[in-house]
């Protein structure tokens, strides 16, 4: 690495002249590399932090719980116990929950 020529103006330094070569090397490696560790993507995937599928289910259909009560016909506390996995969900029970799930205005 060769010495950089700085370039004044009005008194201070302005600019900085270094081999091409040393140019794209800081260049290129730049580009590669995320700015900081906070500019880095991470994909976020809900079922990682929510362990119950019907609830993940709910919110990817964005809806909440008491919109989801009102598309089966139950109270939205009936949902936060099936949700909060109080008790076994019958077959026919989940099968309603697809439905309503599935389709946006549905209905039980």
């Amino acid at each position: 690495m060769s010495k950089p020529q700085i370039i004044f103006a009005d008194g201070k330094p302005a600019f900085a002249v270094i081999p091409y070569d040393e140019y794209l090397a800081l260049t290129l490696n730049r580009e590669r590399q995320p700015e900081t560790e906070d500019d880095e993507l991470i994909p976020f995937v809900l079922s990682d932090y929510i362990e119950n599928p019907i609830r993940v289910a709910r919110i990817e259909a964005g809806l909440t719980q008491q919109e989801l009560a009102d598309r089966l016909d139950v109270t939205q506390g009936y949902v936060s116990k099936i949700e909060g996995r109080k008790f076994e969900v019958s077959e026919s029970l989940m099968q309603r929950i697809r439905r309503a799930l599935a389709h946006p205005q549905a209905t039980a």
